[in-house]
């Protein structure tokens, strides 16, 4: 995928989830800068959900209680332009697909795929391989994330 959003203009609802969960989402995740997705969230109730690579559900774990302890997880995980071989940006959205947007009425559930790989400038590429599950809901100020399910299995 490139930094394109993929959605026809007139499919207002899916090019902005697409901007939330992958342009804004990189960004953030690139630049470590909270305020570029902070108002993407809806905080009271958030839930992230941890499948840690296992398709059975009964493995998966609470590991982001709050939207305060996502956000942390996300800083914490950041990648460095310094440690790659090629930029980081347009290998990020390289190994990004948001193609599935199911929406009924005010809720909308968002399939993203990482898949790829990153070259480094020593030792083996970065090797990506998960899918997520996005719940949204629209609320009188756009879409929000409200939670997720992260790291399942492709």
């Amino acid at each position: 995928m490139t930094d394109q959003n993929p959605f026809a203009a007139s499919d207002r609802d899916r090019r902005a989830i697409w901007e939330i969960l992958v342009r804004r989402d990189s960004d953030f995740f690139l630049s470590g800068n909270w305020s570029l997705v902070e108002g993407d969230y809806l905080d009271e109730g958030f839930l992230g959900i941890d499948a840690g690579g296992n398709s059975d559900a009964s493995r998966w774990t609470i590991g982001f209680p709050t939207l305060a302890a996502y956000r942390q997880a996300a800083l914490d995980s950041r990648l460095n332009q310094a440690d790659f071989a090629e930029d980081l940006r347009t290998a990020w959205f390289r190994c990004q697909s948001l193609e599935k947007i199911d929406i009924g009425g005010d809720i909308g559930l968002a399939h993203k795929t990482i898949e790829g790989s990153i070259r480094r400038t020593t030792g083996p590429a970065l090797e990506l391989s998960w899918r997520s599950l996005f719940f949204m809901r629209r609320i009188q100020a756009g879409w929000k994330i409200c939670g997720f399910v992260g790291y399942l299995p492709l």
